[in-house]
């Protein structure tokens, strides 16, 4: 270990614990304030309608076959319809992963429904508010082993100036409050505790944190199949040469038992996705999503993906700029953790290019990174780490802009829940035309152009004002 990541363990971690409870805070009394779920049916829409839709099917309905879907559209939310398979059966085209993580809130929101005279029908206030507070509960629990991990290697000032950015300068925020049910802020957990387990089992391999890595690899990707990713952390953590890539190879041979566990129990969440798929298609293996939607690896719009006015990352997340600096100062500062953060996100970065609806329809910024930040935080540590050891006529400037691209994403996200940021038609002149007010003007919708959707489903990206042959 360098100076930068002396362990941390006997060290007063105030500050950061201060910062954490603030988090909560935050987005406690956010919620409270807005209150989503009085407005009825603005919780559970769109995507989340499919994320929830085994919950009340299941336990409500009592139906797999979907047939009371066609006396009551409204019946599982407004937005959801399902796919039409070969069989003529109806299915979800969500995984069941999202609907398993709601189950205990969603128990809860049932209890309450009669008695307080709601309908008991899945989808009304009581559930709706239960589903807000889920994604609450899931970011806490994420952010709080984000600090556990992060502890292990640096100072508390560090962690706590993370956390802030993790949520109040980054589109978390919005997806822990706003659109709080999407899948991102349960990610970000599940992949937070993959890697603290992961930091754990590769210092001293035990059977407990060998069934939690094996259950929770199986989830990961049951809820998002392109996170499984996450393995190749438990592949490259602290792996600095290609010695010690061998050496990891002959440990996972060594102890092939507890890697054969740990497949089988990925694969065990996935059987009842898999006997479902039979059900509702004939088929064990089933692509859910509509059949034009994929992946298009040799036109990966890479640049886009991080700069686009549309929805770059970089430019409504800018704060996230330094995670990526930081995954270049590890090389220097400390090798354990550069290879796997570093491989990580490249790989992250042109798999999420690839998808054929590069921008991820609507929504605030880059919203599949978010899942990633426990992983990106120790870049953003490490860039902290360096400033905060310069020289005051380094490190002030350094500190400076960190803390105005934290304010920023914060502002970004104060302009998109007031609708001067568009979720998926945005253009360098939306960004600039409202930038010191965040309502909208006359100007803003005059700025925006949109995307034509059935040429992305072809990999060809164009605005809908526009012609092919442009």
């Amino acid at each position: 270990m360098t100076a930068f990541f002396k362990n941390n363990g006997k060290r007063n971690f105030k500050l950061s614990m201060a910062v954490f409870l603030i988090s909560i805070f935050a987005v406690l009394y956010n919620d409270f304030n807005v209150s989503k779920w009085k407005t009825n049916k603005s919780v559970i829409v769109h995507d989340i309608t499919q994320y929830n839709a085994f919950l009340p099917t299941l336990f409500i309905y009592k139906d797999i076959s979907l047939s009371y879907f066609n006396k009551n559209h409204d019946a599982l939310g407004r937005g959801f319809f399902p796919k039409i398979t070969k069989t003529g059966k109806k299915a979800i085209m969500a995984t069941y992963g999202m609907s398993l993580l709601y189950a205990p809130f969603f128990a809860v929101g049932h209890l309450l429904a009669t008695p307080f005279g709601y309908d008991a029908n899945g989808i009304s206030a009581p559930y709706q508010m239960a589903l807000q507070f889920s994604s609450l509960f899931f970011f806490a629990v994420g952010l709080f082993f984000m600090r556990k991990t992060l502890m292990k290697y640096f100072s508390d000032k560090v962690i706590a100036l993370v956390m802030l950015a993790t949520l109040f300068g980054s589109n978390l925020f919005w997806y822990v409050t706003g659109e709080a049910p999407m899948t991102h802020a349960y990610s970000f957990c599940l992949i937070t505790l993959f890697l603290f387990l992961t930091d754990k089992w590769v210092e001293k391999i035990a059977l407990w944190p060998t069934i939690q890595l094996g259950l929770l690899a199986g989830l990961i990707s049951l809820i998002r199949p392109t996170n499984v990713v996450v393995v190749l952390l438990l592949v490259l953590w602290k792996i600095t040469s290609f010695d010690d890539l061998k050496d990891r190879f002959m440990m996972f041979l060594k102890n092939w038992h507890y890697i054969l566990l740990m497949i089988l129990l990925s694969i065990m969440v996935w059987m009842p996705q898999f006997y479902y798929w039979k059900m509702v298609s004939g088929q064990y293996f089933y692509y859910s999503y509509p059949d034009d939607q994929g992946f298009f690896f040799l036109n990966p719009q890479l640049f886009n993906n991080l700069f686009s006015w549309r929805k770059g990352w970089l430019i409504y997340t800018p704060v996230m700029t330094f995670s990526i600096i930081g995954m270049v100062l590890l090389y220097r500062i400390n090798k354990l953790f550069f290879w796997p953060v570093l491989v990580y996100f490249l790989i992250t970065w042109y798999i999420l290019s690839s998808w054929w609806d590069w921008w991820y329809g609507g929504g605030f910024g880059m919203r599949p990174y978010i899942d990633s930040y426990g992983v990106f935080a120790f870049g953003m540590a490490a860039f902290l780490t360096w400033a905060l050891k310069q020289q005051k006529i380094i490190k002030i400037p350094l500190i400076t802009i960190f803390v105005l691209a934290l304010m920023l994403g914060g502002y970004n996200n104060m302009r998109y829940h007031y609708s001067s940021i568009h979720f998926d038609s945005n253009t360098r002149k939306t960004y600039f035309v409202d930038f010191f007010q965040v309502r909208n003007t006359r100007g803003y919708w005059d700025s925006l152009r949109k995307p034509d959707y059935k040429l992305a489903r072809k990999g060809i990206y164009r605005y809908e004002d526009e012609s092919v042959e442009k």
